[in-house]
């Protein structure tokens, strides 16, 4: 996951205003793809997510 959110931000960064929401709209797709390809649902991602924020041990578990 790392890795498309640093190809968009970078995408994002050097695009000219009039692209920025296409970039955007082109990063959330990706995004959407590489859960699912995962397995997951959006939803069991964003919980994944909460958790790993509010408890430091998943946090490490999911960058370790």
């Amino acid at each position: 996951m790392s890795a498309v959110k640093g190809t968009f931000e970078q995408k994002l960064a050097q695009a000219p205003a009039a692209e920025k929401e296409r970039v955007a709209d082109e990063a959330n797709d990706a995004v959407v793809k590489a859960v699912t390809d995962q397995g997951l649902s959006i939803d069991e991602y964003t919980t994944i997510l909460q958790v790993a924020q509010n408890d430091p041990v998943v946090r490490d578990k999911l960058s370790g």
